[in-house]
């Protein structure tokens, strides 16, 4: 994901701790460059008829393992979602060029199959107790540890890696981006029905993660490397963790990439959504990084609470509470207002393009309010799906939205 020189025995040791076949072990950080980038995305694999999941995710795989790729895909833990990831990337540009390449690869594997591919953070209608779990013993350990949780976490979405320098500085730049989560939450939003309901939310799938126990956000007194790395031994010690897989945090230092990991997006309905969101993101660590010492103040995690469920509640019409001064301002208002600031700072010079995209995804409620006013049409459940997987199918430009 970044590009660190990971050390091949602390690789296996982590693999061996995360498949729970070891003891609990945290890798050394690894130093990567400050602003490398990396992005996964889950994505959903749906019958081409039904629109309803589908396990063909290991047919698809089988495919894609044969083609020569710079990123690479992987399974999740239910047979009816897969992973890509992408290489390291240093700019907008390359991110978009990217994803594009995964999103047509992975469609035309998937047509092979008689299977289609979505984004989306939720199945609009799926059932988790008809969801298997994906034949690898991470995987089935993780059913063992979670019970149902496992299958009900049949949910997709989109994880950023932004490389940090040092590993104090993951844990300092995590903290000030742990409190803009939020908006990223607002911004991704796109899963406003669970289980063939209308959940009320923008984003029904921001509130599956809470049942782990290790969710939430790091504790806002950890200050350094060496003070994560005691909170993580202390859990270990008492079977609470075993890698940093276990922590289930909105965002959280990854070591063996030398990264920070932004976790609370729904898998955009199309990934040129996503590396525009990938791109602000790490804009964002950018600036931070060029403010050496300071911490975020004020109370953070009520606020974050708070600013976390009126996100997923209400999208991008929603509201954020700044922890640090207290004042509340409409999400939208505070997006654009970042987009300007960065927009100004940035040696990207495809950054104002990044900005375009996400301009659309401010727009009518965001993908939420797309589909929300699609349902209200008179739209079915079979048809959000199918909606979702037309919008995946075809490339995207900025100031070419989605809904056009």
């Amino acid at each position: 994901m970044t590009d660190a020189v990971i050390d091949l025995d602390s690789a296996a040791a982590q693999a061996r701790a995360v498949a729970g076949a070891g003891p609990a072990f945290l890798p050394p950080f690894a130093n990567s460059r400050l602003g490398s980038m990396g992005i996964e995305l889950e994505l959903m694999v749906l019958d081409r008829l039904t629109y309803d999941l589908l396990p063909a995710a290991p047919d698809i795989l089988l495919l894609l393992d044969k083609q020569e790729k710079a990123w690479v895909a992987t399974p999740e833990i239910t047979t009816s979602m897969l992973e890509v990831a992408t290489s390291v990337l240093g700019s907008y540009r390359e991110a978009a060029t990217q994803v594009e390449e995964i999103r047509t690869s992975v469609q035309r594997a998937a047509f092979t199959v008689g299977a289609a591919i979505s984004g989306g953070g939720a199945h609009p209608f799926q059932k988790w107790n008809e969801q298997r779990i994906y034949p690898k013993d991470r995987y089935r350990e993780s059913a063992k540890k979670y019970g149902y949780l496992a299958k009900l976490f049949t949910v997709f979405g989109m994880h950023v890696h932004i490389g940090m320098p040092s590993a104090d500085e993951a844990v300092r730049v995590g903290a000030w981006l742990t409190q803009r989560a939020p908006l990223f939450i607002a911004l991704s939003a796109n899963s406003p029905c669970w289980q063939g309901e209308d959940s009320g939310f923008c984003s029904a799938r921001s509130n599956v993660v809470g049942a782990f126990p290790m969710s939430g956000i790091m504790p806002p007194d950890l200050r350094s490397w060496q003070e994560f790395a005691n909170h993580f031994e202390r859990l270990a010690q008492h079977g609470i963790v075993n890698s940093i897989k276990d922590f289930y945090w909105d965002v959280r230092p990854k070591p063996e990439y030398g990264t920070i990991e932004l976790r609370v997006l729904d898998t955009p309905l199309h990934p040129a959504y996503s590396a525009a969101l990938a791109c602000y993101a790490r804009e964002l660590c950018i600036e931070i990084a060029d403010r050496p010492g300071t911490w975020p103040s004020g109370n953070a995690r009520e606020l974050y609470n708070w600013n976390r469920f009126n996100a997923a509640k209400q999208g991008v019409r929603g509201s954020w509470i700044d922890p640090c001064s207290g004042k509340e301002h409409a999400i939208e208002h505070v997006v654009r207002s970042d987009l300007a600031r960065l927009v100004a700072r940035s040696d990207d010079p495809d950054f104002p393009e990044a900005c375009l995209l996400i301009e659309e995804l401010l727009r009518d409620g965001g993908q939420a309010g797309w589909l929300s006013a699609h349902m209200s049409a008179g739209a079915g459940m079979n048809d959000l799906a199918r909606m979702a997987s037309e919008i995946f199918e075809h490339p995207l430009r900025p100031g070419r939205g989605a809904r056009q």
